[in-house]
């Protein structure tokens, strides 16, 4: 049954898409894995290669046909962009572009480095970068076309930058630009790069990713940002629903598991009382009332929040997890919450759910996996790297047991899973774990 949700899903992005990829942002925007991976691995053990990335960035990999793509920017200025093609078996570069991004800007701790998280499909791979460049590339590096939406829409004028990633279907990618200045969603031609539509939204700041739900057969873009949940139709970006007052859904975007929509948000962080009947946590149902299509709100979470990393729906259950590393579980139908309980530390990436168990990938490098159900349980607890010293070397290598040489300063941003191997991103290096 999960393999023929899967594959159903995947057929959004193209016929020839297999289960084994993992073609964007939470793969196919469910942050679930079909197969075996690993429970258990050390910094010396269990990890099969580990490759320094050029510059520094922010977003996760993304794997199709044996293919892992990273993106990352260098300079004072954020002044060169790179796109990495990897061989996921050996983590051995098969191709580098490099860019010079539009928009160029200082970066610091809290501004955006190559945050953005590509596209994968049959026809190359498609890459957004903070700097305003959108561009997709053949599976051999070639370039297939490439725009501004700096130039062509105005500057970006958030002030922590733009962490949103696109999502696609089978033949349009899907940018969500939310921040103080000119604020949109885009729709985008993957053959040509040209603009199918742009929907204008409300000036905001927001980091959250757009995903796509289906409904009657059809897709439809979720926005979750900056205080609202919003439904777009794919084909003409019209709205079709919303819902206001949602509070701390600044950065997880939300996370759609068949007709239900997971939303991550939680207490906000201004002086002021948050709006008479805020939302934090909690799931809605895509509905037809009325033949027109929209929404009920099914539960809200009392207690839970989200701050950075996006739900999960994995075997009925609803996982959040907050700045600190509590991991609050509820009923996916009811809302009933399960437990509260903290793992080994805060997540920046998203957990993802494999087999029977359900993986959250710190911030500090160690992972905390839980056994899938109703009760908490926790399995295992996997650092990937021990030490606190410096890199000895800067260069792009691949080696075994790399891990343990390194750590000082280090963020897990994001990860990505297939063929039984987890492929995990920091600032300045990419991980295989699975041998």
């Amino acid at each position: 049954m999960v393999r023929s949700l899967v594959l159903g899903v995947m057929s959004l992005f193209g016929s020839v898409a297999v289960a084994a990829d993992w073609p964007g942002f939470r793969g196919t925007g469910d942050s679930v894995a079909t197969g075996q991976y690993p429970t258990k691995w050390t910094a010396t053990e269990g990890i099969a290669w580990t490759v320094n990335l050029p510059g520094y960035g922010q977003s996760a990999p993304v794997i199709w046909g044996g293919t892992v793509y990273v993106t990352a920017v260098d300079g004072a200025q954020r002044e060169k962009g790179f796109v990495l093609a990897l061989d996921a078996k050996t983590g051995k570069e098969q191709w580098r572009h490099a860019l010079e991004p539009t928009q160029k800007a200082k970066w610091s701790e809290t501004v955006s480095r190559a945050a953005p998280t590509p596209c994968a499909d049959a026809d190359g791979v498609y890459c957004f970068f903070e700097g305003g460049n959108l561009l997709a590339l053949t599976h051999a590096g070639k370039v297939r076309w490439e725009r501004s939406l700096v130039r062509d829409y105005g500057e970006f004028q958030g002030g922590h930058g733009v962490g949103s990633s696109p999502a696609q279907t089978a033949d349009t990618l899907f940018i969500l630009i939310d921040d103080r200045g000119p604020s949109y969603l885009l729709a985008v031609e993957k053959q040509t790069g040209k603009t199918r539509w742009k929907t204008d939204r409300e000036a905001r700041g927001g980091w959250s990713s757009p995903v796509v739900a289906t409904r009657n057969g059809k897709p439809e873009i979720i926005a979750s940002s900056a205080g609202t949940i919003i439904g777009y139709a794919a084909d003409s970006g019209k709205p079709l629903w919303k819902l206001d007052n949602v509070v701390g859904n600044t950065i997880p975007s939300a996370s759609v598991s068949g007709d239900r929509i997971l939303f991550g948000g939680g207490t906000s962080r201004s002086k002021d009382a948050p709006p008479m009947g805020a939302k934090g946590n909690g799931c809605l149902r895509l509905i037809d009332a009325d033949g027109k299509p929209g929404y009920e709100s099914v539960w809200s979470a009392k207690l839970g929040i989200s701050n950075y990393a996006t739900p999960l729906a994995y075997q009925q259950v609803a996982y959040f997890v907050n700045q600190v590393g509590i991991v609050t579980a509820h009923d996916l139908q009811s809302g009933q919450e399960l437990f509260a309980e903290r793992i080994d530390g805060p997540c920046w990436a998203s957990m993802i759910g494999a087999g029977d168990y359900v993986y959250f990938f710190g911030k500090d490098g160690t992972t905390s996996v839980l056994k899938a159900g109703k009760e908490f349980e926790q399995i295992a607890s996997n650092p990937l790297w021990a030490a606190k010293s410096k890199p000895k070397s800067a260069g792009n290598e691949s080696r075994p047991g790399a891990g343990s040489e390194y750590g000082a300063g280090e963020t897990v941003y994001g990860v990505a899973a297939a063929d039984g191997a987890f492929f995990v991103r920091t600032g300045t290096r990419l991980f295989r774990i699975g041998q």
